[in-house]
Protein backbone atom coordinates (compact mmCIF):
# COMPACT_ATOMS: atom_id res chain seq x y z
CA UNK A 1 0.00 0.00 0.00
CA UNK A 2 2.57 2.41 1.02
CA UNK A 3 4.57 1.52 -2.20
CA UNK A 4 1.70 2.92 -4.29
CA UNK A 5 0.82 6.06 -2.38
CA UNK A 6 4.89 6.48 -2.67
CA UNK A 7 4.57 5.86 -6.32
CA UNK A 8 1.83 7.98 -7.00
CA UNK A 9 3.56 10.79 -5.00
CA UNK A 10 6.00 10.75 -7.03
CA UNK A 11 3.93 10.75 -10.12
CA UNK A 12 2.14 13.53 -9.20
CA UNK A 13 6.10 15.45 -8.67
CA UNK A 14 7.29 14.32 -12.22
CA UNK A 15 3.99 16.04 -13.63
CA UNK A 16 3.95 18.87 -11.70
CA UNK A 17 7.68 19.64 -12.63
CA UNK A 18 7.28 18.98 -16.37
CA UNK A 19 4.36 21.01 -16.35
CA UNK A 20 5.90 23.99 -14.63
CA UNK A 21 8.57 23.58 -16.75
CA UNK A 22 6.11 23.96 -19.96
CA UNK A 23 4.75 26.92 -18.61
CA UNK A 24 7.69 28.64 -17.57
CA UNK A 25 8.69 28.16 -21.22
CA UNK A 26 5.50 29.50 -22.51
CA UNK A 27 5.47 32.36 -20.14
CA UNK A 28 9.21 33.43 -21.12
CA UNK A 29 7.95 33.86 -24.59
CA UNK A 30 4.61 36.09 -23.36
CA UNK A 31 7.73 38.08 -21.67
CA UNK A 32 9.96 38.83 -24.95
CA UNK A 33 6.95 40.33 -26.45
CA UNK A 34 5.55 42.47 -23.28
CA UNK A 35 9.48 43.65 -22.85
CA UNK A 36 9.57 44.61 -26.73
CA UNK A 37 6.72 46.78 -26.66
CA UNK A 38 7.98 48.46 -23.17
CA UNK A 39 11.59 48.90 -25.26
CA UNK A 40 9.83 50.51 -28.47
CA UNK A 41 7.42 52.76 -25.72
CA UNK A 42 10.70 53.64 -24.73
CA UNK A 43 11.92 55.02 -27.51
CA UNK A 44 9.57 57.21 -28.09
CA UNK A 45 9.67 58.54 -24.95
CA UNK A 46 13.65 59.10 -25.60
CA UNK A 47 13.01 60.63 -28.65
CA UNK A 48 10.52 63.14 -27.10
CA UNK A 49 13.65 63.53 -24.17
CA UNK A 50 16.19 64.22 -26.83
CA UNK A 51 14.36 66.60 -29.58
CA UNK A 52 11.72 68.56 -27.09
CA UNK A 53 12.97 68.98 -23.54
CA UNK A 54 16.45 69.11 -25.12
CA UNK A 55 17.82 66.90 -22.21
CA UNK A 56 21.37 65.78 -21.84
CA UNK A 57 21.51 61.85 -22.03
CA UNK A 58 22.11 61.06 -18.46
CA UNK A 59 19.19 63.24 -17.67
CA UNK A 60 17.18 61.66 -20.33
CA UNK A 61 17.99 58.19 -19.94
CA UNK A 62 16.82 58.71 -15.81
CA UNK A 63 13.68 60.60 -17.17
CA UNK A 64 12.85 57.75 -19.63
CA UNK A 65 14.31 55.13 -17.03
CA UNK A 66 11.07 56.60 -14.58
CA UNK A 67 9.02 55.37 -16.70
CA UNK A 68 9.31 52.11 -17.66
CA UNK A 69 9.34 48.97 -15.55
CA UNK A 70 12.52 46.25 -15.34
CA UNK A 71 13.80 45.07 -16.91
CA UNK A 72 13.99 48.53 -19.37
CA UNK A 73 13.73 50.71 -16.15
CA UNK A 74 17.40 49.37 -15.22
CA UNK A 75 18.72 49.50 -18.65
CA UNK A 76 18.07 52.84 -18.86
CA UNK A 77 19.18 53.92 -14.92
CA UNK A 78 22.44 51.89 -15.96
CA UNK A 79 23.14 53.83 -18.46
CA UNK A 80 22.61 57.00 -16.77
CA UNK A 81 24.88 55.73 -13.98
CA UNK A 82 27.61 54.34 -15.90
CA UNK A 83 27.45 58.03 -18.05
CA UNK A 84 27.44 60.36 -15.60
CA UNK A 85 30.21 57.81 -13.14
CA UNK A 86 32.69 57.48 -15.54
CA UNK A 87 33.34 60.39 -17.90
CA UNK A 88 36.10 59.03 -19.96
CA UNK A 89 32.92 56.33 -21.59
CA UNK A 90 31.41 57.57 -24.66
CA UNK A 91 27.27 57.60 -24.43
CA UNK A 92 27.26 54.43 -26.79
CA UNK A 93 29.92 52.80 -24.68
CA UNK A 94 27.64 52.82 -21.40
CA UNK A 95 24.49 51.97 -23.50
CA UNK A 96 26.37 48.96 -24.75
CA UNK A 97 27.33 48.16 -20.99
CA UNK A 98 23.99 48.60 -19.55
CA UNK A 99 22.44 46.24 -22.43
CA UNK A 100 25.25 43.39 -21.24
CA UNK A 101 24.06 43.77 -17.58
CA UNK A 102 20.23 43.65 -18.08
CA UNK A 103 20.60 41.09 -20.66
CA UNK A 104 20.57 37.79 -18.14
CA UNK A 105 17.97 39.43 -16.44
CA UNK A 106 15.28 40.15 -19.70
CA UNK A 107 13.82 37.53 -21.90
CA UNK A 108 15.39 39.46 -24.82
CA UNK A 109 16.88 37.29 -27.44
CA UNK A 110 20.48 37.74 -28.89
CA UNK A 111 19.06 39.16 -31.83
CA UNK A 112 16.82 41.54 -29.55
CA UNK A 113 20.21 42.28 -27.76
CA UNK A 114 21.88 43.36 -31.18
CA UNK A 115 19.24 45.37 -31.98
CA UNK A 116 18.86 47.22 -28.67
CA UNK A 117 22.61 47.47 -28.66
CA UNK A 118 22.53 49.03 -32.43
CA UNK A 119 20.83 52.28 -30.50
CA UNK A 120 24.17 53.09 -28.76
CA UNK A 121 26.14 53.83 -32.35
CA UNK A 122 25.03 57.19 -32.27
CA UNK A 123 23.60 58.21 -29.09
CA UNK A 124 26.16 61.43 -27.62
CA UNK A 125 28.22 60.99 -31.13
CA UNK A 126 25.93 62.46 -33.34
CA UNK A 127 23.72 65.88 -33.41
CA UNK A 128 20.41 65.91 -32.27
CA UNK A 129 18.91 64.94 -35.53
CA UNK A 130 21.03 61.94 -36.09
CA UNK A 131 20.12 60.69 -32.99
CA UNK A 132 16.47 60.49 -33.78
CA UNK A 133 17.50 59.07 -36.92
CA UNK A 134 19.02 56.48 -35.16
CA UNK A 135 16.06 55.90 -32.66
CA UNK A 136 13.55 55.91 -35.95
CA UNK A 137 15.52 53.04 -36.97
CA UNK A 138 15.77 50.96 -34.46
CA UNK A 139 11.99 51.50 -33.81
CA UNK A 140 11.45 49.94 -37.47
CA UNK A 141 14.31 46.83 -36.54
CA UNK A 142 12.38 46.58 -33.20
CA UNK A 143 8.72 46.81 -35.10
CA UNK A 144 9.61 43.84 -37.35
CA UNK A 145 11.14 41.66 -34.22
CA UNK A 146 8.13 42.46 -32.43
CA UNK A 147 5.88 40.92 -34.74
CA UNK A 148 8.16 37.79 -34.84
CA UNK A 149 8.16 37.88 -31.39
CA UNK A 150 3.97 37.59 -31.12
CA UNK A 151 4.21 34.70 -33.94
CA UNK A 152 6.32 32.88 -31.93
CA UNK A 153 4.07 33.65 -28.64
CA UNK A 154 1.03 32.70 -30.92
CA UNK A 155 2.92 29.68 -32.02
CA UNK A 156 5.04 28.13 -29.58
CA UNK A 157 3.49 28.76 -26.03
CA UNK A 158 0.82 26.16 -26.46
CA UNK A 159 3.29 23.51 -27.79
CA UNK A 160 5.51 24.64 -24.76
CA UNK A 161 2.42 24.19 -22.29
CA UNK A 162 1.30 20.62 -24.17
CA UNK A 163 5.24 19.57 -24.51
CA UNK A 164 5.21 20.05 -20.64
CA UNK A 165 2.37 17.68 -19.73
CA UNK A 166 3.21 15.40 -22.21
CA UNK A 167 6.32 15.06 -21.21
CA UNK A 168 5.41 14.88 -17.74
CA UNK A 169 3.02 11.89 -18.37
CA UNK A 170 5.96 10.31 -20.75
CA UNK A 171 8.66 10.07 -17.82
CA UNK A 172 5.87 8.88 -15.46
CA UNK A 173 5.01 5.90 -17.75
CA UNK A 174 8.76 5.27 -17.99
CA UNK A 175 9.18 5.06 -14.30
CA UNK A 176 6.91 3.03 -13.65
Amino acid sequence: MIDLVLKAAGAACVMAAAAAYGELKARRLAQRVNQLQQFQQSLKLLAEEISFARSVLPEAFQAVGGQCAPPIRDLYRLAAETLAGNRELSAGEAWCEAVRRIYPASSFTPADREIIKGLGVSLGAREREGQLQQIRLTERRLELALEGARDDNNRRAKLWRYLGYLGGAAMVILLL
